[in-house]
């Protein structure tokens, strides 16, 4: 990882953009992202050029005012793209992917030299609309997540939609076993309807906790039985003691409640 620390403050996200650029000296593909959102998709690398889009009609909360949006014709190919104007239900979720440095330097340069007529800062949209105009193709690949979490209300929303499940490996996922005793844990099965559940929630995005009354030392023995269940990944919290769980913990604005 390289870190590009820049000696004075930018006008615009497109001019950060261009000033880590040419610190980095960069010659490879790279992927802008927005820092106050997260998305899903695989493989990032690709020949085209690319913006990260979802459709308004996935949403039922969101504001359309803050984004910038796309026309994309059959083959999914960006027509145009528009900042602060809805002109579809495509919108850009903070994912912009640019095969060249060259030509997006070549470009913002062309729209900073004409700053003085735009009165607004000089957006990521408008390289790539400028880019667009020149025959350079941007491809629109749908994504899913959260767009957009920089205001409070937005992110609140986010936590309290997305939950840490604590779950009990010994009794609830598995059989109950012990370690002197029969059925002793490398004995114990499965409860089916336990594992969906467990799937189930890891499916809606949440994170998954695994509480063990088991000894770490047994970690390659549960380890193999969780995936012979195909359980969902996370984290496993070894030697929980055989009591009553209770969770203490205190509001804080930053967490839901």
């Amino acid at each position: 990882m390289k870190v590009a620390i820049l000696d004075q403050r930018t006008q615009s996200q497109s001019e950060t953009v261009a000033r880590a650029l040419e610190k980095l000296d960069l010659h490879e593909p790279f992927l802008v992202k927005d820092s106050d959102g997260f998305f899903k998709l695989d493989d990032l690398k690709q020949e085209d050029n690319y913006v990260c889009v979802d459709s308004l009609n996935n949403f039922d909360s969101i504001n359309p005012r803050n984004k910038s949006y796309l026309q994309i014709d059959h083959k999914g190919i960006v027509t145009n793209i528009r900042e602060k104007v809805v002109i579809s239900d495509l919108f850009n979720v903070g994912g912009y992917y640019f095969t060249s440095p060259q030509y997006f330097l070549e470009f913002y340069q062309r729209l900073a030299a004409d700053k003085a007529n735009w009165n607004r800062e000089i957006y990521l949209s408008d390289v790539i609309g400028a880019m667009i105009l020149e025959g350079i193709p941007f491809i629109a690949r749908r994504t899913t997540g959260i767009p957009g979490l920089g205001h409070r209300a937005r992110m609140r929303r986010a936590l309290l939609a997305q939950k840490a499940y604590f779950i009990s490996l010994d009794g609830f996922v598995f059989e109950r076993g012990s370690q002197f005793f029969s059925p002793r844990f490398q004995d114990v099965k499965p409860h089916a309807n336990a594992v969906e559940a467990v799937r189930a929630i890891a499916a809606e995005g949440h994170r998954v906790v695994y509480l063990s009354i088991r000894p770490q030392s047994l970690e390659s023995l549960t380890l193999a039985q969780m995936q012979e269940a195909d359980l969902p990944p996370g984290q496993l919290l070894w030697n929980c003691p055989i009591a009553k769980w209770a969770l203490l913990t205190s509001p804080h604005p930053t967490l839901p409640s």
